[in-house]
């Protein structure tokens, strides 16, 4: 233990970090049939716009795990991040199928996000508060999950696809 006294907020950031990405993997799902006929695209590859992302998490996830043990968890935590929103920028500037689809891939590599968070809570939380932690966080995906396919149809609805 490195003595850090502000789980609080440390377990705050790994949640809301965890809450974006869970977010984000299911909010296209109710998108797709907007994202094929505003883009033109096929239904081939508008499903590319989901398949993509956890493809990218499939493989960047252990490899960055694996990073943050050789580098930093914490350190690896923000460049993964960091390139989440980048594939945000990327996914949201993007007009052609084949841009959002590199976007939502970029955006996929942060999936690296809950094993690191989980390998900070094992690090530096006090043992007594690590089962709470790590379950806080588990619960975050599920909650993410469910709430990122009401929120984006009430997004296409009002809005557009491009919002999301």
């Amino acid at each position: 233990m490195n003595g850090r006294q502000h789980y609080n907020l440390t377990l705050t950031v790994l949640a809301v970090a965890a809450l974006s990405y869970a977010l984000s993997q299911t909010m296209v799902v109710p998108a797709l049939p907007a994202i094929q006929r505003e883009l033109d695209a096929s239904t081939t590859s508008v499903t590319w716009v989901l398949t993509v992302y956890l493809l990218s998490a499939s493989i960047a996830t252990p490899i960055l795990g694996r990073l943050g043990d050789m580098f930093g968890k914490e350190r690896t935590l923000v460049a993964v991040l960091c390139l989440f929103a980048v594939g945000s920028v990327v996914a949201a500037l993007s007009h052609t199928i084949e841009l959002l689809v590199a976007g939502r891939a970029i955006q996929g590599a942060a999936g690296a996000v809950f094993p690191l968070s989980f390998g900070i809570i094992r690090d530096e939380f006090p043992r007594e508060r690590v089962a709470t932690a790590i379950g806080l966080i588990s619960a975050t995906f599920g909650i993410g999950g469910g709430a990122g396919l009401v929120l984006s149809g009430v997004i296409v609805d009002h809005l557009s696809y491009e919002w999301i």
